[in-house]
């Protein structure tokens, strides 16, 4: 393992990812509705000036304005949940599914969902054990 010494300097305080989606309200609708993140701030002076930021629970998710669209490509998002197989069940019939919920060697089970615009997101629960949890 690493030496965890942190560089004053480049220690972060908060964790932000931004999004710039063509389909400002369906993306929005995607992380407020169906991922269920709450709402911090939104603001919109216009159709090319409105954003939106989410509580994650340890990041935050920042939809900006569609006038900015940048397709996301060359990354996903990985995030550790309390309970990936009862939040397998709520996307399992999905038609956005990147991979099903499956055990991995290195110790999580997980499964693999895009947003409406594609940008993937793998949610995963570590394994309290060696045996596989999925039922």
């Amino acid at each position: 393992m690493r030496n965890k010494v942190w560089n004053p300097l480049t220690k972060v305080g908060e964790f932000r990812l931004k999004l710039y989606p063509k389909d400002f309200e369906l993306v929005r609708h995607f992380y407020e509705t169906v991922l269920g993140f709450p709402v911090i701030d939104e603001w919109g002076a216009g159709e090319d000036e409105k954003g939106v930021m989410f509580d994650t629970g340890v990041a935050t998710l920042e939809l900006l304005s569609p006038d900015q669209y940048q397709p996301v490509t060359g990354c996903s998002l990985s995030l550790e949940v309390s309970d990936v197989w009862e939040l397998w069940k709520k996307f399992q019939n999905g038609t956005n599914i990147v991979f099903g919920l499956r055990d991995n060697s290195w110790g999580d089970t997980s499964f693999k969902i895009t947003d409406p615009e594609g940008f993937e997101i793998t949610f995963f629960t570590k394994h309290t054990g060696n045996k596989s949890n999925i039922t």
